[in-house]
């Protein structure tokens, strides 16, 4: 994987991660303050759930040089998955007139709870002598919203410990600790309120480490390194992580092997590479955005730099991204930690929507989480052949479809409520909603079947039957050749018109308006009887499709549709096909699996393309939330947005363990005729499957240690062969057993 470098990018922002710990700077080596959440507080060093460090910048003095002191500012940043590099430096840059450039190298090891900093001054001219201050302030305080169950953030005391070495700070109301030593002694040192060039908010204590005179050889350089460690439990445990993290242990070859096993999961070759190198990027985001609270659980979160706690939404979309890239163990324990945490907040069967570090729920749930939650669990089940998880499950899930049917009130089969666009007066009952109950059934009947439970299995296996046609009944718009935002009625559309509008104004704000009246007077007639309702044609209505639900020709005519301008902008799907005004990740991926499931390969991976086209944007190394460049710059569902369609699609990767078999169904997009996926793991072994090009037609081989049997599906009216023997065309889709590993199949001219 190449290093992502920039260049004169100021205020874009790079993260320095490990599962404890995340560092966020800017790419020139600042913290400036920043945040939604939390006003000013989102950067610095984190080790959840609290802040540790608001930053730390380094002064220096080139003794024979004639220029003042300076803040050190890089010109040059390279983010590699493992860390950060970044310089600056030499003739004509802000040092002034010194040959010195200085690079700055940030790690967070996995092994202990820390950040080190390295510094390396090196002189490509005489022997010269320098001076440098090296100044960390602390900000010790807890996760947004944790003020709610009483955490206080009191003033930061520091103290040096001579004998050790170590600055050591502590929040006054709280056991939360920094700490603070270098690899070389510094010749004094000052504590109090001094800042450099950067003045921070919060209730933070600042320590300074000076080195008045340092030489530096001729032709040769000079490394310094500072270590910084936290602890949230004790001033012991502070002081352990301290002396781990300066200890000898080779922490960037660890985090490099580490990194080096990811790469060999899930690798994807035979592709033009820049599309290769973006995948593996959206999978290293999945182990930045990774948080290990210790007590408070481990889980993938949402984003950085707003957003690093965990969600249920966006939880149920990036499992499915793990699942498809070999992070099963990380899918289980974000579903378990949000299933935990549902049952502590909710204890009814809702599912949480949002859950900080510190334990605390700060939104007990939209209606479609509980329903997505019982799919993903479900989908977790299928893909990894591990069913104990609904030992500890199903207690609660069982609560949560009641729960979900409960939210039903009036008996038309659509559960009401806020769905996944969180538009403040849209909580009718909504198309998200609706596609999702129906998939949570078909689950929950699933689960109870396989745990012998043969009554509820046949009711939910009927109730998702019936939700599955209400949607493609009432919720289908046959004029439009789409699906619905939702199921409402005249009044409560009039009487939430504001809010359903949002905010737009000039012309696009008239142009909607026009558009909602016209479509009022339309449905005038109907009075106060509820129908289907295509509102702001927001992207959740391709989720029929995405879900398998819409039956085929109501698919073809509605992903028509959705393969245009009106819905698909530079970067990818717009979040509504009204306003074109903004496109997300989790938009592109969803009609991206949409366009694939329904055999349009092409269309997904454009889709696709347009949205790897922001890579770097906003920062190097970064695909941010909102596209192009702006919203977390690293966001949990990328993930799903580009591997479901890969690997589930286009390479046909479809595990099925509660048949006890691999289901493998090819539809590769054009250039791809000689792609491969290798290392996938799925049903506890690992498989790889390879395409390549031939006279005859595309051949699919797939290899590995799977003990489960192999059965290729092949649409209907395709000419195929299995290991070399052609099969008879069907008028249906059908699957062909393999009678072992390596297998063969070839999709035949």
């Amino acid at each position: 994987m190449k290093l992502q470098e920039s260049t004169n990018a100021a205020r874009k922002f790079c993260l320095c991660s490990s599962e404890a710990i995340k560092l966020i700077t800017t790419q020139e080596g600042y913290f400036p303050d920043f945040g939604h959440h939390q006003d000013h507080e989102m950067g610095g060093v984190w080790m959840h759930p609290i802040k540790l460090f608001d930053g730390f910048w380094l002064r220096f003095r080139d003794h024979g040089a004639d220029h003042p002191d300076t803040w050190v500012a890089a010109d040059t940043c390279r983010v590699a998955p493992w860390g950060l590099e970044q310089s600056g430096g030499g003739y004509g840059s802000t040092l002034g007139s010194t040959p010195v450039r200085i690079v700055r190298t940030l790690l967070a090891p996995e092994e202990a709870h820390g950040v080190i900093v390295t510094y390396r001054l090196q002189n490509p001219e005489k022997a010269r002598t320098v001076s440098l201050e090296f100044l960390a302030r602390t900000d010790l305080h807890p996760v947004w919203y944790s003020d709610t169950a009483g955490w206080q953030d009191g003033e930061d005391h520091g103290e040096w410990l001579e004998d050790a070495g170590v600055f050591l700070a502590k929040d006054e109301k709280n056991e939360w600790y920094a700490s603070l030593g270098a690899s070389r002694r510094p010749d004094r040192t000052a504590i109090g309120q001094q800042f450099g060039p950067e003045i921070t908010e919060g209730r933070g204590v600042s320590v300074s480490l000076f080195y008045d005179s340092l030489s530096l050889p001729a032709d040769g350089e000079l490394e310094l390194r500072f270590f910084l460690a936290g602890s949230f439990e004790s001033k012991e445990d502070c002081l352990a992580q301290h002396a781990r993290l300066s200890g000898s242990e080779d922490f960037l070859a660890s985090k490099q092997a580490r990194y080096d096993a990811l790469a060999a999961r899930c690798r994807l070759t035979g592709i033009d590479p820049r599309t290769a190198e973006i995948c593996e990027w959206i999978r290293v985001h999945s182990d930045w955005l990774t948080v290990d609270a210790g007590r408070f659980g481990r889980g993938l979160t949402a984003g950085a730099p707003e957003y690093l706690w965990w969600f249920g939404c966006d939880s149920c979309y990036a499992v499915q991204g793990l699942l498809a890239t070999g992070e099963a163990q990380l899918a289980r324990d974000t579903l378990l930690l949000l299933l935990r945490y549902s049952e502590q907040c909710n204890g009814d069967g809702r599912i949480a929507h949002e859950i900080v570090t510190s334990g605390i729920c700060a939104n007990p749930g939209n209606t479609q989480e509980t329903a997505h939650f019982l799919t993903a669990i479900w989908l977790y089940c299928e893909w990894t052949g591990d069913f104990s998880i609904l030992n500890e499950a199903f207690p609660y899930l069982e609560k949560s479809v009641n729960w979900l049917r409960k939210q039903d009130d009036d008996g038309d089969l659509f559960p009401s409520g806020y769905g996944i666009m969180e538009i403040p007066g849209l909580n009718s009952e909504l198309i998200d909603t609706a596609v999702y109950a129906c998939t949570a059934y078909d689950a929950f009947s699933k689960m109870c079947r396989r745990l012998g439970r043969a009554d509820q299995a046949k009711e939910y296996a009927d109730l998702s039957a019936r939700v599955r046609e209400a949607v493609n009944t009432e919720l289908w718009d046959e004029r439009a050749g789409l699906y619905c935002d939702a199921y409402t009625s005249l009044p409560e559309v009039e009487s939430k018109l504001s809010q359903i509008l949002g905010k737009s104004s000039g012309e696009e704000g008239e142009r909607l308006r026009r558009y909602a009246h016209e479509l009022i007077e339309e449905k005038r007639a109907l009075g106060e009887r509820e129908s289907g309702w295509l509102l702001n044609r927001n992207w959740v209505i391709c989720l029929p499709m995405e879900m398998g639900l819409a039956p085929e020709e109501k698919a073809q005519r509605a992903l028509k549709t959705m393969d245009s301008p009106q819905v698909v902008g530079p970067f990818g799907a717009y979040l509504d096909a009204l306003s074109h005004n903004r496109m997300m990740t989790i938009s592109t991926g969803a009609l991206a699996v949409s366009q694939a499931r329904y055999g349009h390969p092409d269309r997904a991976l454009d889709l696709l393309r347009r949205m790897f086209s922001t890579f770097g944007m906003a920062g190097p190394g970064n695909l941010s939330e909102m596209s192009p460049d702006y919203g977390c710059f690293v966001q949990a569902w990328t993930v799903y947005a580009a591997f479901v369609p890969i690997v589930r699609y286009f390479f046909g990767i479809q595990p099925d363990a509660n048949e006890g078999r691999l289901v493998i169904a090819p539809c590769p997009p054009a250039g791809w005729e000689n792609a491969a996926l290798e290392n996938v793991p799925v049903l506890g072994a690992s498989v790889s499957v390879r395409f390549e090009k031939k006279e005859e037609g595309l051949l699919c081989t797939v290899e590995g240690n799977l003990q489960a049997p192999v059965v290729f599906r092949i649409p209907a009216g395709v000419r195929a062969a299995v290991n070399g023997e052609e099969l008879p065309v069907s008028g249906a889709d059908r699957d062909i057993p393999a009678p072992s590993l390596p297998a063969r199949l070839t999709l035949l001219r």
